[in-house]
This record gives structure tokens, sequence and C-alpha cells, in this order.
């Protein structure tokens, strides 16, 4: 351009305090910059927060899992970090195909992607899933697990202890040869099935830890190994089938306090009555018999084990007598045994009625199974490692639904049951959902800089759950449809139970 056309345009200053308005100021010094990208705007900033997907996670949480043991080599768009996500975002979507869940993760806000970049395809997030391997997703839901930010119920605790479940179940897998030799089939089945243990936290609703195994695996088997999740503090719940006197010994020295049914049959646990306490429940001897030993010397692979030490515990007999609103009528006996020995601390009416919040577990596997992944859907994995890893991937979507669940009940002053499941896993998917950046100029979501608070606000707009609320429906296929669930009421009464008495003491 001739020097005669040219005009003379002044930089603005950015020192001093006298360049004019603020927003003048802000424009001005943009301008002084030059291009190029700068890291103190806000609204670029936006581009560069962190998605909501890890926002309802623990911080770490991503990083936990890049760092175990996986076959990542090169950093490209389906590294470590992104398949973590990829697997969450496939637990929390199970409708969506693998093509669906990488357009869904690679849209998130904070991924190291630029505007523009090519989405994955699905065979190549097959491949990466192959590399990633159990761990990482094992390590990311162990991370999530041990967060102590989400706020516990009032109902999750009892006489100033934590309460806690114990539990197991069973998910389907593809009908494939290769998994079925892996895992194993049930004899009236067709589909190969994995075995799964839980420890819940009643206060929060959230797996606490998990044990993942084959069908041909016990549920008792798996138990023993959340052994390291048992502490003081915690009043553990089990049905009858978890009781054995070596795992007695092992959870209960762990400083955890236990409230187990026991089975009814004289020689299904090994005890007699010491002494009858005051409100009907007893102090009882338990010492291991010779076929219990002779069973449990056959399981270790060891006929050199000595017999375990004699403990005391203390035995709760009560009878539920059920009557729903049409007039039918069920009546149960249910023995409890518990380390929980004083009877002026720990009334055996409280204790009975408390056994009903093991069905707290039966609630979250529903959950998991039904809410979470569908009904009648079955796991998307071909290869054992890939089986186990989408459980964890499932078991930590589950703990983020009820996480969000939880604090919505803090923050209202409900229970966490109160709060809707399904409701909350809708929301959650619509926000993660909306919170995807423009695919082509890397727009940022509508759902601004913190998505989190507004999810927490539509949680909270949902009409809580009625408290308290009692219902019952028949336990077999044929029973359900004869009637449907209706209201009922339980009548529990404490009664003697008739066991042996003795006054030996224990090791005598």
């Amino acid at each position: 351009m001739p020097a005669n056309f040219a005009m003379r345009v002044p930089v603005p200053s950015t020192a001093g305090d006298d360049g004019g308005p603020p927003q003048a100021q802000g424009l001005a010094a943009r301008v002084a910059a030059g291009p190029g990208l700068r890291e103190d705007e806000d609204w670029l900033a936006g581009l560069r927060r962190e998605s909501l997907l890890e926002s309802l996670l623990v911080g770490g949480t991503i990083a936990a899992a890049a760092a175990a043991g996986h076959g990542h080599k090169l950093d490209r768009v389906l590294n470590a970090e992104v398949t973590a996500l990829c697997l969450v975002a496939g637990a929390l979507f199970p409708v969506l195909g693998y093509d669906g869940v990488l357009a869904l993760v690679c849209g998130l806000p904070g991924l190291p992607a630029k505007p523009g970049t090519k989405v994955p395809t699905g065979a190549a997030y097959s491949r990466a899933r192959g590399r990633h391997g159990e761990a990482p997703a094992r390590a990311a839901f162990e991370a999530d697990a041990a967060r102590t930010d989400i706020p516990a119920g009032a109902d999750g605790t009892a006489f100033g202890l934590e309460i806690t479940q114990i539990d197991g179940t069973t998910l389907e897998m593809f009908k494939d040869p290769a998994l079925a030799a892996a895992f194993g089939v049930p004899s009236a089945g067709t589909k190969p099935l994995l075995r799964l243990a839980g420890l819940l936290h009643s206060g929060t609703r959230r797996w606490k830890a998990a044990a993942i195994g084959r069908y041909l695996d016990s549920e008792n088997t798996l138990a023993d190994e959340l052994e390291p999740w048992f502490g003081p503090g915690q009043l553990n719940l089990a049905d009858r089938g978890f009781f054995a006197m070596y795992r007695w010994l092992a959870l209960s020295a762990t400083g955890a306090h236990l409230l187990w049914r026991a089975r009814n049959g004289a020689k299904s646990v090994p005890y007699q009555t010491l002494e009858v306490l005051k409100d009907g429940s007893e102090l009882v001897l338990m010492r291991e018999s010779c076929a219990m030993r002779y069973y449990r010397r056959k399981m270790a692979g060891d006929n050199t084990l000595p017999r375990l030490p004699d403990t005391v515990a203390r035995l709760v007999c009560f009878t539920v007598v059920a009557r729903t609103r049409s007039g039918r009528v069920r009546t149960a006996a249910i023995r409890l045994l518990t380390t929980l020995l004083d009877p002026d601390l720990y009334p055996a009416g409280e204790l009975a009625a408390l056994y009903q919040k093991r069905w707290l577990i039966e609630v979250a596997f529903l959950h998991l199974k039904k809410t979470i992944r569908g009904a009648g859907r079955v796991l998307r994995g071909r290869s054992e490692a890939l089986v186990r890893q989408e459980t964890w991937a499932l078991l930590l979507a589950h703990n983020i639904i009820a996480g969000l669940a939880a604090r919505a009940a803090a923050t209202a002053g409900l229970s966490p049951g109160q709060i809707t499941f399904t409701a909350v896993l809708s929301l959650a998917r619509a926000a993660v959902t909306a919170g995807t950046c423009c695919p082509h100029c890397g727009k940022r979501p509508a759902s601004g800089n913190e998505p989190l608070a507004g999810l927490d606000a539509a949680i909270l707009a949902v009409p809580p759950g009625r408290p308290g609320r009692q219902r019952t429906s028949g336990r077999t296929g044929t029973e359900r449809r004869k009637w449907h669930s209706e209201p009922v009421t339980y009548t529990l009464t404490t009664v003697p139970s008739n066991l042996p008495k003795t006054d030996r003491s224990p090791g005598s």
C-alpha cells in the first residue's frame, strides 16, 4: 500500500488504569496480544473444561485407569484415558453401539483432540478395549468407590455404626463356547454366567467393593475376597448362605460387627445356648464340628488344619407375620447371629427390625442389572478379559447414579431411597448428551462451565418417593402371575430358640 494511503493505528496500552472502561481494556489487551490462544479467557477455558462425565467421577479416577497395566503404546485418540471414558459411557448408554459411544465421548469437552478430528471407528474401539484389559477398569472403579465426599443418609447407620450388606448375583453373557468354558453355564441354562459378589454401603447405596468370578465359583468364595474392605465402625448384614465359622471369625477379626441370618436347621450352625438374656435373645457358644472341619480341610486341600477356636455370639430368633391388604398371611421364622452382645445397647427387637435393610442390596442389584444395563441385555464382551472389564464399568456407572441420588437426598433432607433411581439415570444421560461440543467447530455446549450444578438442580426438581412404603409380591413367577404387588404390614415377635443348653466355656 502506498505510504500516503496508510493510516496510523496506535497500539492500545495494557499498562496502568487509565485505558478506559474494563471491557475496552480487555479488548485492547487481546488486540495487542495478537493472534493465538489466550489461556486465561473464560470463553476459551470453557472448551477445555472437564466434561460432565469426568465431573461425575472423583478426581483421579481416569488417571488411575491410565496408570494401571494396559497395552496402549501410542498417543492416539483412543489412548488409555479416552478408552476408559468410553467404557463408562458404554455402561451408562448400553443401547448405543460402539460408533454411538465414540461419537458421544469424542464430543466431550476437554478431550485431547482438535475440533474436526475424525471420530474413530467401532472396530478401532474394539481393538482399544482389547489393549485396555481388565486392570484399568477395575482401578477406575476402586478409585471412585473409595471417595468420601458423597453424603450418607441417616438411614445408613444404626447404633452409631455404618450399615453395609454383602450378597451375590449373576450376569448373562453371549452364548459363546469360549465364554462357556471360561465361566460355566447353569445346568438348566444356555448362556454362560459371570458371578459377582458386592459390598454395599447403605447410606449412599454405592458399592464399596466387588469381586468378579466364574459362575462355577460360589458366592462365599468371592465374598472372602472382600475382607480387606471390612473394618471398625461397620455393621454388616448378610443372608443365611454366607455363614461359615471361618468366615465369621475372619470378618469379625477386622473389627466389623456382623448381623447375619443363620439357617434354621439344628445342624446348620454348631451352637448351643449359654445364657438366655432379658430381651429373649441368647448368648450361644459356637464350636466347629468334626464334619465342618473335614469340609474346610477338603476345600483348602490341607488335612493338617487345626480346629477353629470357639467363639461366643448372640442369637436373636423371631417370627415375621406378613399380612397383605387382600388378606393373605405368611409367617416365617428367622434366626440372626450377631457380634453385638449387649441387650441393653442393642435390643433384640431393634436388631430384628434392622435386618430388613439387607434388602437394599437386592434393590441395588436390580438397578445394576435391569435399570442401567437393561432387562434381557447381555454383556457385550466376547472374551473373559472384556467381560470382566465391562462389569467393572457397569459397577462404576451404578455408583455414579447412586452418588448423584445420595447428594440430592442430602441437600433435600431425604433418604437416598426417596430419590427415584430411574429418574436420576435419565437426567444424567440427558445431561451428558447435552454436554458435548459441536463436532465441527468445537463450540462449547450450552450447559456452560458448571453442568454438574444444573444436573443436581434437575434431580432436586423431581418429586420424591414416599417414605416407609412397604409392598410385597409373589416370590416365584407363578405367584407373581396370580397377584400383583400390594401393601403389606409386618409383625415381628421374638421367640425362644429351643437349642440345647451347655455350661461349657469357650476353649474347654
